[in-house]
């Protein structure tokens, strides 16, 4: 909302009529400047003030007050000014307007005359003009756009002050009444909560085997299974489907797969799904003797879990990927050596993979099968492929904070403060909670949230904290 500057003043007494001889001395002390009051927006000053020029001996003078905001840089807001008259000043000013406001009359009035030397006597009267002691109120409006520089300075409210006597203007000693300087307005800080996604969601942050549920798909053999992350492989002896755990690293990945399983089963928040195994052979041999070895693997593998954690028979989904043609050739065109692009070829279009077998051994006289053999064949011995699927309780407090910090957001900090006090006893709410009831007006609440918060370890209130014990 947009303000135009708005000046209204209220005496305290009606105007006298005053009589008019020297001017007094006068001082900063004699005049007041008090209840100076700013509230700030993003686009607006309220600024209200009181000011009030004492009584002094005699009452033959006026001073004249303009009050002024300024700053150091010379910028200059002047608001509008106030005559305060002594009793004399204001009874021959009276006079004189109205001699004044009779054409062709003339006067034989000595102080009439000197009036009309006087710089200040004829300020407009009324609305503008009131007896000395008596007090003017302030209530100003100021735009940023009228007063852009207010919101990026320190400034100040002074008053600069002028007595009118006989035939001259005096200046006088200023006032000052402080400093005005825009603050932007704190909003604390807060983020979204995560879920609890019970001891399986903790797990999964360093184990990359683990996957929600919602992120399975059943195994098909255009799969490469080689290349999607966090799978993890135990190894077989050349034509063996026995597993053992001191083979190669399967004793590191074996005990690995136990450990999660059995944490995630005794968790009452998160539970196993599905524990997904792809067995695989090597190209090497028939393909009937080839996919009967790959389903052993496969069933091995089953068969050790289920010997040392209770999983029935309806977590595991075991599948049997026969000869490994997929995985190697996604590693052949990963690597680099003699005939490379012509075995490719052949695995591309050869449909019967007993002649697809036998063309690539025999190519170029077996040199780029010898190197494969040497370099990528080990790798398809094993059971290809395991994968932990679980789920877990829907986390009812976690959807309702982080549905609050939107309304947060959003600057709905009531609807957000009445949602978060039905989870209020939930520590990670605290935060969120604290700066609903900190926006809300409820500041000493709010600090105690965010001490609570802190405590737990929550960045955002800790930030908080330290913004507001400054």
């Amino acid at each position: 909302m947009k303000f135009s500057t708005v000046i209204l003043y209220v005496a305290s007494a009606t105007l006298l009529m005053p009589a008019y001889a020297n001017a007094q001395n006068l001082s900063a002390a004699d005049s007041t400047i008090s209840g100076m009051k700013a509230e700030w927006t993003a686009e607006n000053l309220r600024l209200s003030f009181s000011l009030k020029e004492a009584k002094g001996e005699g009452s033959a003078y006026a001073v004249f007050d303009t009050p002024r905001i300024t700053t150091a840089e010379g910028d200059t807001l002047l608001l509008e000014s106030m005559a305060f008259r002594g009793k004399k000043n204001m009874r021959y000013v009276e006079r004189e307007r109205h001699f004044a406001g009779k054409k062709h009359r003339k006067t034989n009035d000595r102080m009439a005359r000197k009036l009309q030397s006087s710089p200040k006597s004829w300020l407009a009267p009324s609305g503008k003009e009131m007896a000395i002691g008596e007090t003017a109120e302030y209530n100003v409006n100021i735009s940023r756009k009228s007063a852009p520089w207010l919101w990026n300075r320190t400034a100040r409210l002074e008053v600069k002050r002028e007595k009118d006597g006989c035939c001259s203007t005096q200046e006088l000693t200023a006032a000052h009444a402080g400093e005005l300087k825009y603050i932007e307005p704190f909003v604390p800080t807060f983020a979204a909560v995560e879920d609890n996604t019970g001891k399986a969601g903790e797990l999964q942050k360093n184990n990359p085997v683990l996957h929600h549920i919602s992120e399975y798909k059943p195994y098909t053999k255009d799969r490469i299974l080689r290349k999607e992350k966090g799978a993890l492989y135990v190894h077989f002896a050349l034509d063996k489907s026995e597993l053992h755990h001191d083979y190669r690293s399967n004793a590191l990945t074996l005990d690995r797969i136990v450990d999660i399983t059995r944490q995630i089963m005794a968790d009452t928040t998160s539970s196993v799904k599905i524990i997904q195994i792809v067995g695989l052979a090597s190209i090497e041999g028939s393909v009937k003797h080839n996919e009967t070895l790959a389903g052993a693997r496969a069933e091995a593998l089953k068969g050790y879990i289920q010997k040392r954690v209770k999983a029935d028979d309806s977590l595991f989904e075991v599948a049997n990927g026969g000869e490994a043609w997929t995985e190697l050739r996604s590693q052949i065109e990963d690597s680099q050596f003699e005939g490379r692009d012509e075995m490719l070829e052949i695995i591309n279009t050869e449909k019967d993979v007993n002649k697809r077998e036998l063309r690539i051994k025999t190519m170029m006289n077996g040199r780029p099968y010898a190197y494969v053999k040497e370099h990528l064949l080990s790798d398809q011995r094993n059971s290809g492929y395991l994968r932990i699927f679980y789920d877990y309780v829907p986390d009812a407090a976690a959807k309702t904070i982080n549905e609050a910090t939107e309304l947060i957001g959003k600057e709905r900090y009531e609807e957000a403060l009445k949602m978060l006090n039905t989870v209020k006893d939930d520590r990670r709410a605290q935060n969120a909670l604290g700066v609903a009831l900190y926006m809300t007006g409820d500041k000493a609440a709010g600090m105690d949230c965010f001490r609570k918060a802190a405590a737990n370890g929550n960045k955002e209130a800790e930030e908080n904290m330290r913004h507001l014990e400054k």
